[in-house]
């Protein structure tokens, strides 16, 4: 009774009305994205990641570089890298530049690849893949360049001069020229043993039996013939009984 009085002359608030309902907009569905064919997916997969690797770093690129900066420093006539420069380069390409110095000390010349072909990513993956190949496998080169190298440290000693630097062969390498140089010791014993024991007829350069090495000695020789038939010797002429004939 009280509360309705004093809601009557205004002494307490009067009561909310419960709030209205409103309509409320709907939300729009997002629109259904398109199914793209599986090969044209694949397609734009192969784009981005081609051009991801377009982006990233050529890693052939630094070895072309480094060749064409060791090989600078063989040409007296062209810009000399910095003592910085080489040691850099020639720890990066390590056995191929090895080969380098084995192909310049033998008097020959590496190519070089050209500038123009130093941005095609094929081009330097192919020339890394051979000269890698050539390392391994050029046992002439090898060869020629530690005779050259064993010639210079020779005529160092001689004249004072600063010792050149042995060649750092790779292991691989080292075993492929042992064998070599056993084939070709064994192929030169087989050649000498055919020319001395062979056709000809001469065993240590004398005369021999014409078989080859290692047959049945030869035949020994005839008798001589005797040096002619001998005459008997003559017996005396007996003397005729009547004392008649010639007189001494």
């Amino acid at each position: 009774m009280l509360r309705t009085l004093a809601q009557i002359f205004g002494l307490t608030p009067a009561p909310r009305r419960p709030p209205s309902a409103r309509r409320v907009a709907p939300t729009p569905r997002p629109p259904v994205a398109s199914v793209v064919p599986l090969d044209a997916a694949v397609a734009r997969r192969n784009d981005l990641r081609e051009q991801a690797l377009a982006m990233r770093p050529d890693p052939n690129l630094r070895f072309a570089i480094d060749v064409a900066l060791v090989t600078r420093s063989f040409d007296p006539h062209s810009t000399q890298p910095s003592a910085e420069e080489l040691y850099l380069a020639m720890s990066r390409l390590a056995e191929v530049g090895q080969y380098i110095r084995a192909v310049y000390v033998a008097g020959r010349r590496v190519a070089v690849l050209p500038l123009s072909q130093q941005g095609d990513r094929t081009r330097t993956q192919a020339y890394r893949a051979h000269l890698i190949r050539q390392t391994e496998t050029d046992l002439t080169t090898w060869e020629d360049g530690l005779a050259a190298i064993d010639r210079a440290r020779s005529m160092a000693l001689r004249t004072g001069d600063k010792l050149p630097d042995l060649l750092g062969v790779p292991d691989t390498v080292e075993v492929r020229l042992a064998a070599l140089r056993e084939e070709r010791a064994k192929r030169l014993a087989d050649q000498a043993a055919r020319r001395h024991g062979g056709g000809n007829g001469t065993v240590g350069g004398t005369g021999g039996g014409a078989g080859p090495a290692g047959s049945a000695p030869p035949a020994a020789p005839p008798a001589a013939p005797p040096a002619g038939p001998q005459r008997e010797p003559e017996e005396p002429e007996e003397e005729p009984e009547n004392g008649s004939g010639p007189k001494r």
